[in-house]
């Protein structure tokens, strides 16, 4: 687990997942799979996707923004 800020306030998303084949596939079938995109935030933010999406005001798109920051910590991590 690493943990990344997003709109000042901290969050923790599982780098492994990210890179994940399984995780991959959820994201690009999302369209015709609505309930992959879900699973793929539960992964990657261990369950807490809900708890989460209350913290940054319940937007489906703020949390896709929040997945792309998890992408960009990740992306961060891995450099180090």
């Amino acid at each position: 687990m690493i943990t990344f800020e997003f709109e000042g306030k901290q969050f923790e998303c599982d780098e492994d997942v990210l890179t994940d084949y399984e995780f991959v596939a959820d994201i690009l079938e999302a369209d015709e799979e609505p309930k992959a995109l879900i699973r793929c935030f539960r992964a990657v933010f261990a369950g807490r996707d809900r708890e989460y999406s209350r913290a940054i005001g319940g937007k489906l798109s703020t949390m896709g923004e929040l997945l792309r920051a998890a992408f960009e910590a990740a992306g961060d991590e891995a450099k180090n």
